[in-house]
């Protein structure tokens, strides 16, 4: 049964040999590329590679991928195709099917190292988020991909919000500080293009600081944007101080000001200071209050008793005589 499946995968992988592509001559390199998913399966039998091309429309992903990359690179692109497909199996197919240029995208994944080629085939053969990174990599190149294999499921936000700066921006990150940017780069995004210069400077330049801003304003303000227009004019007109602590906060009106932490422990202390009035004055005085009436009464009647004592001892003083 294995080898009458193989046989049928092997004929059509001579189908696959005789795709016309205009202008090229293609069947032998096609049929690298088919041999390559033999390979693959191998070790498992034909039947999975006839599950595959004839079931699993990884015939019409493969031919493609093969027009494509002849239209675009010729021989040598349908070669690095062959050996990727060979490696890699069906995701490689798939996540070059999801390139619009492939070209730049096999010299990628052949700049990354062997052990990321994998998991970077997976998320580009992974539907709408892998075209949408194959489309990235096209525009800004491999650093795309680096950057989404470095902060995986936000690396793609900073490129597609901050371009060529936000590569450069998301490898000053950790992932925990990637993830808060992240949440806000939509905002910073639509942006002016000098405040959102000026915001992507001061993150690039003092990202522990800007992240922690960041961090404490969502904590403090849940629910509430932070990179309006009018709080980033706020932020950019004062970054000594935001970077040095101070906080937004919104008035009565839902307008953005800036507060010193001095305000804040100001403030602290002083409700501190009414919070130890209230209890002096409710709590501590009356039973200070009491404490003094309950002394005042004792050295009145100790000095009485003291006082009858001395008299007595002097009238019997008197009566000895």
């Amino acid at each position: 049964m294995r080898r009458i499946a193989f046989i049928f995968a092997y004929c059509l992988v001579l189908c696959l040999g005789q795709i016309p592509v205009a202008g090229a001559s293609v069947p032998a390199v096609a049929g690298s590329v088919g041999k390559a998913i033999l390979k693959y399966f191998g070790k498992q039998g034909g039947e999975e590679a006839t599950e595959y091309l004839s079931r699993r429309g990884g015939n019409e992903i493969m031919e493609r991928v093969v027009t494509t990359a002849t239209r675009q690179g010729g021989d040598e692109a349908v070669e690095q195709v062959a050996k990727f497909t060979g490696k890699y199996g069906p995701d490689a197919l798939a996540a070059l099917d999801n390139a619009p240029s492939l070209v730049p995208l096999i010299r990628t994944l052949d700049d990354l190292p062997p052990a990321q080629v994998k998991l970077a085939l997976t998320k580009l053969a992974a539907g709408k988020p892998g075209r949408e990174l194959a489309e990235a990599i096209a525009v800004h190149g491999g650093s795309a991909l680096r950057m989404e294999l470095q902060h995986p499921g936000v690396g793609l936000f900073f490129v597609r919000s901050f371009g060529d700066e936000g590569v450069e921006l998301a490898s000053k990150m950790t992932t925990d500080q990637a993830i808060v940017v992240a949440r806000h780069a939509d905002d910073i995004g639509k942006l002016p293009a000098t405040q959102k210069a000026g915001l992507v400077g001061m993150l690039k330049g003092n990202t522990e600081q800007m992240v922690g801003f960041v961090g404490r304003f969502v904590e403090a303000n849940p629910g509430k944007t932070l990179f309006t227009v009018a709080a980033t004019t706020v932020i950019l007109a004062e970054p000594e101080r935001i970077l040095g602590g101070d906080e937004i906060v919104f008035d009565a009106d839902g307008n953005p000001v800036l507060i010193s932490k001095s305000g804040f422990v100001d403030r602290a202390m002083e409700a501190g200071g009414e919070v130890a009035s209230h209890v002096s004055t409710n709590y501590l005085r009356p039973v200070y209050l009491t404490v003094m009436a309950f002394v005042g009464v004792f050295v009145v009647i100790w000095g009485s008793l003291k006082y009858w004592a001395f008299r007595k001892m002097k009238a019997i003083a008197k009566i000895a005589k």
